[in-house]
């Protein structure tokens, strides 16, 4: 077998693949070479603008190609600092080569090449956790999703204006604006570029039933947006709330003026939020009007430790010792010292001896970004805590953490 990254006429090869695995039909009759020019001249979306970070495995011959993956680079939020970040999209392997060791023969040679190109962090969007989990990718952001009985919410008088999105009247910079504010608050999630605001030029719900809607301010400052649709359910005609994003309070109860509009012919929303916002705060009759569960989206992995601990925000000041293992990236493997003062780190160095805790990249890769603290690694299977408990607080502890972007 094979691994490396596909050359520009093997681009065709990895569409039709995806295809072939995904269901989603192409009928296009053009040529390697026409496929590939068409893209590069006219990349339509960041995986088409990266087409040539795609890995692939082939045959001994180096030319049929068994599986592939795309390695989309972002810029995500982490504790207040911008950090590189490999999506892992269009996971596949043709169905007479599976089990065939492609995808891990892939992920063996991407992971340490991410490390070399200063990636952070990797994210993706898993078909079975326990496979991932072989590559060190662990449970990643946490989210609530609300099903709510829309005449159980309470009404609020916020004295701002509602706008809807459409053509002519689409309202890009808002939408820029209240995403940017919305991001810094939450671990993950993505810097959105151009590609990641195409949907608003899109915008058209006379044409596509899709209302996106943004809430001003009395004075005229952008507070939030969302953008629901309507969808046929069991219990009655409900919106499906795809965007939603506001920048405090009262832009969160300007969007609930919408939904409370909506409420005259629809019965439920169903909308999903991060976790450190508590929507049972809002509803007079939660009893029996609303319903919550919490979601994983998706599984990270800390391509670079170092970097990481270098970056990371801890509470207060201290000193610990992290024992990592790593079994694809070498560089990951050993016992990182880590000095902090008045939350951020003064020193980050490998140590020789024993670290004060034990830990896969998995279990740090979870805990670091704030899914965890030190109450959760007692139920841990392969972290162990030698000593220093309380400084390992500082290092992990929960923080807000969110993603919106699908690849």
């Amino acid at each position: 077998m094979i691994v490396r990254k596909i050359r520009p006429q093997e681009l065709k090869r990895t569409m039709e693949l995806f295809a072939i695995v995904f269901g989603f039909p192409n009928d296009s009759n053009k040529s390697a070479e026409e496929v590939f020019e068409e893209v590069s001249k006219n990349p339509r979306s960041r995986d088409e603008k990266f087409w040539s970070e795609r890995w692939a495995a082939f045959e001994d011959d180096g030319q049929t190609m068994m599986s592939y993956f795309a390695v989309l680079p972002y810029m995500v939020q982490f504790d207040g600092k911008e950090y590189k970040m490999a999506g892992i999209g269009g996971v596949a392997s043709l169905p007479q080569y599976r089990r065939r060791g492609g995808i891990r023969g892939c992920f063996e040679a991407a992971l340490p090449s991410m490390y070399q190109d200063g990636v952070a962090f990797s994210y993706l969007y898993p078909f079975s956790t326990a496979y991932y989990r072989k590559f060190g990718y662990e449970m990643g952001c946490e989210k609530m999703q609300y099903h709510v009985r829309l005449s159980s919410m309470e009404r609020f008088e916020t004295g701002g204006s509602i706008h809807l999105l459409e053509p002519g009247k689409l309202l890009p910079e808002e939408i820029r604006q209240i995403y940017r504010t919305w991001q810094e608050n939450y671990n993950m999630m993505v810097i959105n570029e151009d590609f990641e605001y195409a949907w608003v030029g899109r915008s058209n719900p006379v044409k596509d039933q899709e209302f996106t809607y943004v809430y001003r301010s009395g004075t005229g400052i952008p507070m939030g947006y969302m953008t629901v649709k309507t969808v046929h359910e069991p219990d009655g005609r409900n919106l499906n709330c795809t965007r939603f994003c506001f920048t405090c309070g009262e832009g969160l109860k300007g969007l609930f003026q919408v939904l409370l509009a909506l409420g005259s012919n629809h019965e439920y929303v169903t909308l999903t939020l991060p976790t450190d916002v508590d929507m049972s705060l809002f509803f007079p009759e939660w009893s029996s009007g609303a319903s919550a569960r919490k979601l994983y989206a998706g599984m990270v992995r800390v391509v670079n430790v170092e970097t990481v601990l270098k970056g990371a925000r801890y509470i207060g000041s201290g000193k610990v010792s992290i024992s990592i293992s790593d079994g694809q990236i070498k560089e990951n493997n050993g016992v990182f010292e880590v000095a902090f003062q008045d939350g951020r780190a003064v020193s980050v160095q490998k140590v020789c001896g024993n670290g004060d805790v034990d830990m896969g990249i998995n279990e740090f890769s979870h805990l670091i970004i704030g899914n965890g603290d030190v109450r959760s690694m007692e139920f841990m299977e392969h972290v162990i805590v030698h000593k220093n408990k309380e400084a390992l607080g500082q290092v992990f502890y929960r923080k807000p953490n969110m993603i919106m972007e699908d690849f």
